[in-house]
């Protein structure tokens, strides 16, 4: 992840989330949202991955007992409460990072979602090598993450997803995918069903996706899924 990386503001809300960082009435407001929202949910998995990653590294100490009250205190909300948007913080000041994601992980009852640990994955490459997205579809949560490595859609269109089942042969739409950073989505066990064994492809379309349910632009890289650890092996 950049230090620089440009982050939504429903991001941001599920790292804050994930960091208990928003108030009462925030984090309630959030959780009804995380009821229907899939996509929201992906958001706070993705975090909670990125997050648990971070803390790997640290080393394993008992805090006082005076340290971890006051740190149990400030996070039921006992003490002074952070002030809302902080978590922009701690993408800039890395050492308050580690203090919130330690405190979280050593505290937290709830690490509400699986890391995100890819089964099968996709290259996609055009022909004149303009563009190139790598994909990768974890069963646990059927997450699916776009990587996009190379290219950008020309200005009022959009790069849009399909899954392509080895026996149905028809195109089910993944989504619009943004071309400037990762995402990290929930997919349905439908299209998920259609992975294993079929084809990612990628065409371009007017702003927004297809309006039809099918590719209406031109298709500009396909590839078949393949086991995860092959790629990660080469």
């Amino acid at each position: 992840m950049s230090d620089h990386q440009d982050i939504s503001k429903d991001e941001a809300l599920a790292a804050e989330y994930v960091l208990r960082l928003l108030d009462a009435d925030a984090e309630q407001a959030f959780e009804a949202r995380l009821q229907a929202e899939p996509e929201l949910r992906a958001h706070v998995q993705f975090w909670e991955a990125e997050l648990a990653t971070l803390a790997t590294d640290i080393p394993e100490e008992t805090p006082s007992p005076s340290v971890r009250a006051k740190l149990v205190a400030e996070l039921s909300g006992e003490d002074a409460k952070p002030k809302r948007g902080w978590a922009w913080g701690w993408l800039t000041f890395p050492a308050l990072a580690v203090v919130a994601i330690a405190a979280f992980l050593a505290f937290s009852p709830m690490l509400r979602g699986p890391a995100f640990d890819p089964t099968l994955h996709a290259t996609l490459i055009s022909q004149d090598g303009a563009l190139h997205i790598e994909a990768g579809y974890a069963p646990d949560g059927n997450l699916f993450k776009v990587i996009p490595e190379q290219g950008s859609p020309a200005t009022g269109r959009d790069f849009e997803l399909w899954v392509i089942g080895a026996e149905a042969q028809v195109p089910v739409s993944l989504g619009v995918i943004p071309a400037d950073r990762e995402s990290l989505f929930e997919i349905t066990p439908e299209i998920a069903a259609l992975i294993n064994g079929g084809t990612l492809a990628v065409s371009d379309e007017p702003e927004g996706g297809s309006p039809t349910g099918a590719p209406t632009g031109a298709i500009l890289a396909i590839d078949e899924f393949f086991d995860a650890d092959l790629f990660q092996a080469g």
